[in-house]
């Protein structure tokens, strides 16, 4: 990838912005998820993202150029995000309130 666009000597910050741009999209996805997870609830949102990170990542593989891999990159922050606070959010609800925390931070542990 980096030979092929070019990604060495001038423009090779481009590299590191990657991730910056996947952060990013990461952050969009926790200010979008709870407004989308309390409108059509946590399972379908949940479903949805779960897709689309399929799409999102088969395409990222066969991104033509830099630009179009960064958009893609942008979206996996965004859908990783909400798989990861939707599924925190619905193991949540099936325990009782004690054990929360708990499961909270086991949840979380496996998404990271």
């Amino acid at each position: 990838m980096c030979l092929q666009w070019d990604l060495v000597c001038k423009r090779a910050y481009l590299k590191d912005l990657t991730q910056t741009i996947l952060i990013v999209g990461v952050m969009f996805g926790a200010m979008i998820c709870t407004t989308l997870a309390d409108k059509f609830g946590r399972k379908p949102i949940f479903l949805f993202s779960q897709w689309a990170m399929i799409v999102v990542g088969v395409a990222n593989a066969f991104a033509p150029n830099y630009y179009v891999f960064a958009v893609f990159r942008f979206f996996t922050g965004v859908f990783q995000q909400v798989i990861v606070a939707c599924t925190n959010s619905v193991c949540i609800g099936y325990v009782e309130k004690q054990p929360q925390l708990f499961v909270s931070a086991i949840t979380l542990l496996v998404h990271t």
